[in-house]
């Protein structure tokens, strides 16, 4: 199955963290195929489970987040205006004039309006307005709104998924689309494993990594290797450290809260199967799932595998399809045995 084909269904459902029924089902169906098993758990994150023949195998999970960044629905004004609130760290410089879409009983099309900058004071010309000031503006009046949607329905930017010029992909939500593509692309590879997988989809990393810490306690895997996105180098960054060029490769992590041994590994079977990589470092807190997963039953020897990602948590973020080919790449290498080899 092509990379492109399935971060393009991917690309078409809304998942705002808590409300991710819709991807959890579309997961199921991917993924039914190529595991014996695939369970949507008590906390919306997908379990899907390749038996090994090896009774002794260890178990090794490989985790990506399915849920996205978005608003949510808090009241209604006497006109109709929709009040909200932010899901996870949305980029509030982006959100007047944006586009929105709001899945009620039926999706409702919508923007944040602003106010001109005609009309505005000249010492308010260049303020940034707070989320409590923005309003959505639908046409509907308060009574037809609220046959439509209610209080707490999840809000997602509108945003069209395009390819740019060469490999380049731009949309919302890559962030962790990208990461899912690589890991389900490297599941339709793996015929046969000298390990026990769990390929694990999770929920609500966005509010606080909170899907993987308990898909972890009951996996209580031996290994564990989490592909989320990492900064891409933009022009406005590029004296910077920590952000990579966009066609790196895979961007794996060293740092203290990873396994030295894991790290090592990746880099090693990077280098043997020729995989494009490069090196990216974390003191402590690495923003992503391995940090719950590492210490979530005591013993799961953790890396973290990355895709680099331009313009995080907006409607336009940018991705390189060969970066997640190389990551799948790197997956596929580790569950043929790459950990035991390397």
């Amino acid at each position: 199955m092509k990379i492109e084909t399935i971060l393009s269904d991917l690309m078409k459902i809304m998942s705002v963290s808590g409300f991710e029924n819709e991807m959890c089902e579309q997961i199921e169906r991917m993924m039914c195929s190529f595991c014996d098993t695939v369970e949507i758990n008590r906390f919306n994150s997908v379990i899907c489970h390749k038996k090994s023949k090896n009774p002794h195998a260890e178990k090794i999970m490989i985790e990506a987040h399915l849920d996205q960044i978005g608003l949510m629905v808090k009241e209604f004004d006497e006109k109709g205006h929709i009040k909200f609130i932010s899901v996870g760290g949305i980029d509030k410089r982006i959100l007047p004039g944006s586009e929105v879409l709001i899945s009620g009983k039926e999706n409702v099309y919508g923007v944040i309006g602003s106010k001109p900058p005609h009309l505005k004071e000249k010492a308010d010309k260049d303020k940034m307005p707070d989320i409590d000031e923005l309003l959505i503006d639908t046409g509907y009046t308060k009574v037809a709104l609220e046959e439509k949607i209610s209080i707490g329905d999840s809000i997602v930017l509108k945003s069209v998924f395009n390819r740019l010029v060469g490999d380049n992909y731009c949309g919302k939500a890559l962030d962790n689309r990208a990461g899912m593509a690589a890991v389900i692309a490297a599941a339709t590879e793996i015929s046969d494993s000298p390990y026990e997988i769990y390929y694990v989809f999770t929920s609500e990393e966005e509010l606080g990594l909170h899907g993987a810490y308990s898909a972890a306690k009951e996996i209580k895997p031996d290994y564990a290797i989490v592909v989320d996105v990492t900064h891409g180098k933009t022009i406005d960054t590029e004296n910077e450290a920590g952000v990579f060029e966009l066609g790196c490769g895979a961007v794996i992590c060293r740092g203290p809260s990873l396994n030295c041994e894991v790290s090592q590994k990746l880099v090693d079977i990077s280098e043997r199967a020729k995989i494009k990589y490069d090196i990216e470092v974390a003191s402590g807190h690495s923003g992503t799932n391995a940090w719950v997963i590492q210490k979530a039953w005591g013993s799961c020897k953790t890396g973290l595998v990355s895709i680099p990602l331009k313009y995080m948590h907006t409607s336009v973020e940018m991705i390189n399809i060969s970066d997640i080919k190389e990551v799948s790449r790197l997956l596929s290498e580790v569950l043929k045995g790459g950990l035991d080899n390397a």
